[in-house]
């Protein structure tokens, strides 16, 4: 019996983006290798079969690639592990996970979903070991490797508290180029914006900008510090040192006047869907079918992030979903007050098996 698929999207709401796009005759990779426990691997090497790239990753495991339009084959092999190989022929994100017998790879997404409860359990542990919980002694080095681990799983707390290790030169050497680079990572964490923004202010590790510095008061005041945040904004502002109206806003909107927009239009996001879409072999079996709603944000670069189903008839269906949105190009970012904002978009997408 013929089986077709037929994919169907209504665009809802507010906007969406996805992945880098350098240009029409190129286009980039953005990657992160790990072993199967989903620590960064560093050293990976990168090679191109048709492309001449040589490269490994650093200490975080990521790596960016520019490549052709038409796409290459990639390599990716670490001492001791093996290797993998896959193509790329659009513009995406995610992760290569490397182990001794071979090679897998799965959306950004998806690895984050895979590593919140691991990433959660070296919290915990690192924040025991930090409150000295275990004998009455903080034990800080073994808090540092806890929280190294799971900030390298993207753990939003864990890579706040390494910026205060390394600012306080807790357990280790006090290293305030370090401090400003976690502190810049810990972007839901207001602390982490205040201290980052006094570094700014006063040059402390990093280059004196006073503007950037507003930005960051700003946006910890944005996520709920209303005192010495507040209080720092305020005064540069006040002396002339940085300027109100050129302050990002980073408030995610519900409602915006120009939605965010798939390249082309609504027709051409159909066509996409259609072209990249794998309808789960074990939903096609059972005769599974549906609309499945993803929801996420349309950054101000139009990347899109933080995609969940909102609404699904089967998990294999909402994997599908959140993949694809995963893979999506670059949107044309919304726009609210003449400028680009961030905004929160949901998008149904019909499974039928005809």
């Amino acid at each position: 019996m013929r089986q077709s698929i037929y994919i169907f999207s209504l665009l809802l709401l507010a906007a969406l983006p996805a992945f880098a796009q350098s240009s029409s005759d190129s286009l980039t990779f953005q990657g992160r290798v790990v072993n199967s426990q989903g620590i960064p691997l560093k050293d990976a090497v990168i090679e191109g079969i048709l492309t001449d790239i040589g490269l490994r990753t650093g200490i975080d495991g990521n790596f960016d690639l520019t490549l052709p339009a038409s796409g290459d084959t990639m390599t990716i092999s670490k001492e001791g592990l093996g290797s993998f190989k896959f193509t790329v022929d659009y513009s995406y994100k995610g992760v290569i996970v490397l182990g001794e017998n071979g090679g897998a790879w799965m959306s950004y997404g998806e690895y984050l979903k895979q590593m919140a409860g691991t990433s959660q359990t070296y919290f915990d542990a690192g924040m025991k070991f930090f409150k000295g919980e275990t004998d009455g002694t903080p034990d800080y080095k073994k808090a540092f490797a806890c929280f190294w681990r799971a900030a390298n799983m993207e753990h939003e707390a864990s890579k706040y508290y390494l910026g205060k290790m390394f600012d306080e030169g807790l357990g280790i050497t006090q290293n305030s180029p370090n401090a400003a680079y976690w502190y810049l990572q810990a972007k839901k964490t207001a602390d982490a914006h205040l201290r980052l923004g006094t570094m700014l202010a006063e040059g402390i590790g990093v280059q004196q900008d006073y503007q950037a510095a507003a930005q960051h008061f700003f946006s910890a005041t944005e996520l709920g510090d209303n005192g010495e945040a507040k209080k720092n904004l305020d005064e540069l502002i006040e002396k002339g040192l940085a300027k109100r109206e050129d302050i990002v806003d980073n408030k995610v909107y519900e409602i915006v006047e120009t939605n965010a927009q798939f390249p082309g239009g609504d027709n051409n996001c159909y066509k996409w869907l259609a072209q990249h879409i794998r309808y789960p072999s074990i939903a096609l079996e059972q005769g599974i079918m549906g609309r499945v709603i993803v929801q996420f944000v349309v950054d101000r670069d139009g990347t899109i992030t933080d995609a969940i189903a909102l609404k699904s008839p089967d998990p294999s269906l909402s994997k599908e979903a959140v993949r694809l949105v995963g893979l999506m190009p670059r949107w044309k970012p919304a726009t609210q007050g003449g400028k680009t904002v961030r905004s929160r978009f949901r998008l149904p997408i019909m499974f039928n098996i005809k």
